[in-house]
């Protein structure tokens, strides 16, 4: 009898949970309004909406009228960088092309960050970008010292989506509130891994995406901290304070309501869940000579871990798991394909042959130990017959 495949590719997406299905069946059904229309069918829609959005407020410890609905965490990360630092950087420079205001980031936050500020600075804005330790924790210090008088924006991930390591962002959010700083958190791989609220994080705003966490995918919000100046990226509508123009997603933003209402409890249970990532880990280094796990020398998230197969091609290893079915990936899933290192684990200082030789194994929550064992078998057998071949 075939084996059930097995997917380690949870920081890519989430299944579905049934009880985030069945809170949206009915608005893919018979509740089809536009909850910006007056009449009956469109009450009942915005009534969804509206707690859906009380729902992630309580997930953040937040006031419901901070939570801004997206439909991804591409967009939320766009309209807290461009929305925010464009915002602030116009209020103080309004003559176009001359933005001269500052920020500071990381060099291992997701792409959807990293290219929003490397389109700000054709436009005059400076950016900073912080590099990691070897163990991928970027330095509280290296973050102070990096703040400017004309310092206006930040933005720093919480949880790394390639190698799990949690970033110190609450000491970094104090220093920005205290400089008068808006502050930026990329919550997406945190959401049901750990446990947090928007006052935990001291952040101005954060982003969270419903898919990473047992949601649907479409479904994301910015949390915007009350007296955050925000200017909205998408225009012509007066949806969400008039900061996000457009229908709203109905089906995805009940989706997400109930996705971050369980999360929590996801999150309690991470600790325990921990042995099976270094079950995973310890099995796989035992039988494949010269790997190494990256990340292994800071806080991680249990669900996450990186290893570098020395010698290999990356993309041939996933290949030859595809079909011993085991899914994995490089890194994020918006570069799946690509030849070129991961800037991630470039940044960690692995030399090109290390990071594209470097694969992510990222378990759902309901990963059995037998599941973990299983994949650690199947993974050095593709490893070692790569070797041999």
């Amino acid at each position: 009898m075939k084996q059930k495949p097995l997917y380690f590719d949870a920081n890519a997406t989430t299944p579905i949970h049934p009880d985030v299905l069945a809170a949206m069946r009915p608005f893919l059904e018979e509740e089809f309004g536009n909850p910006s229309s007056a009449h009956l069918w469109g009450r009942r829609a915005k009534d969804a909406v509206e707690e859906a959005r009380s729902r992630c407020a309580v997930f953040l410890g937040c006031e419901a009228r901070e939570i801004i609905f997206t439909s991804s965490g591409t967009e939320s990360n766009n309209l807290a960088v461009l929305g925010a630092l464009g915002s602030e950087a116009a209020r103080r420079n309004p003559s176009p092309g001359s933005l001269g205001v500052h920020c500071v980031t990381t060099m291992i936050e997701h792409g959807s960050v990293l290219d929003s500020l490397r389109w700000l600075e054709s436009w005059g804005v400076q950016v900073t970008r912080l590099a990691p330790g070897s163990s991928g924790a970027v330095s509280v210090g290296d973050f102070f010292a990096a703040l400017r008088p004309d310092t206006v924006f930040a933005s720093v991930m919480l949880v790394n989506n390639e190698t799990g390591v949690i970033q110190p962002v609450r000491e970094m959010a104090e220093e920005a509130r205290a400089r008068n700083i808006v502050f930026h958190v990329d919550a997406v791989q945190g959401a049901g891994k750990i446990r947090f609220t928007a006052p935990d994080l001291g952040a101005d705003l954060v982003t969270l995406a419903g898919h990473k966490a047992e949601g649907p995918k479409g479904g994301a919000l910015l949390y915007a901290r009350r007296g955050t100046r925000l200017s909205p990226i998408i225009h012509g509508g007066s949806q969400d304070g008039k900061l996000r123009g457009g229908t709203h997603n109905v089906p995805a933003i009940v989706g997400c309501g109930a996705a971050f209402a369980r999360a929590d409890r996801s999150a309690e249970a991470s600790p325990s869940r921990t042995p099976l990532r270094d079950a995973f880990e310890e099995a796989v280094l035992k039988a494949v000579p010269g790997a190494v796990v990256n990340g292994a020398g800071a806080p991680r998230v249990w669900n996450t871990a990186n290893i570098t197969f020395p010698g290999i091609s990356g993309e041939a290893l996933l290949e030859r798991l595809d079909r011993e079915g085991v899914a994995a990936s490089r890194g994020a899933a918006c570069s799946a394909g690509l030849e070129k290192p991961s800037h991630v684990l470039s940044a960690m200082g692995l030399s090109r042959e290390r990071a594209i030789s470097s694969i992510r194994f990222s378990f759902l929550s309901s990963v059995t130990e037998e599941e973990i064992f299983r994949g650690a078998a199947a993974v050095a057998a593709c490893v070692m017959g790569l070797r041999r071949g």
